[in-house]
């Protein structure tokens, strides 16, 4: 398991990512399996603790993230790797995931679906014979007016 910024520049332990419009990349390689998901919500939520997004917008991403990387690695066999890219933005934060298990993306279920409309700002589920990718987009709600 690995994290650390994939580009220089990016916010320090004090906190001071606050703000950043830099386009730091946070990655984060795990095993594909349910036990580990913890550990990219988790993140998602550090994350978006530093750059000053509410309660509710944390907790909201903490939902999104475990839907979608759970939706991801549904079916995955033994073995496969899974990656999450966290994309810091100005006041967004955007993630994208990737697993190596081949095939079309699985069918998200209806509650799922409502979910992800309610806690994310944007969201997609694609796969094919390369892989399965998602990406998921949340806004700070103090910028969106």
């Amino acid at each position: 398991m690995s994290a650390g910024p994939a580009a220089p520049g990016g916010g320090s332990a004090d906190g001071s990512a606050r703000g950043s419009t830099d386009g730091s990349v946070i990655r984060l390689m795990i095993p594909a399996e349910l036990r580990f998901l913890r550990i990219a919500r988790l993140t998602a939520a550090g994350i978006a603790g530093d750059l000053g997004f509410g309660l509710q917008d944390v907790e909201d991403l903490r939902v999104a993230v475990d839907e979608m990387c759970a939706a991801l690695i549904e079916d995955a066999e033994p073995g496969i790797d899974f990656e999450v890219a966290y994309q810091i933005g100005d006041g967004r934060l955007e993630i994208e995931g990737r697993c190596g298990q081949a095939g079309p993306p699985p069918e998200l279920h209806p509650v799922a679906r409502e979910l992800l409309s309610m806690t994310a700002d944007d969201f997609s589920l694609d796969g094919d014979q390369d892989g399965r990718r998602f990406r998921l987009v949340k806004q700070r709600s103090d910028l969106t007016v």
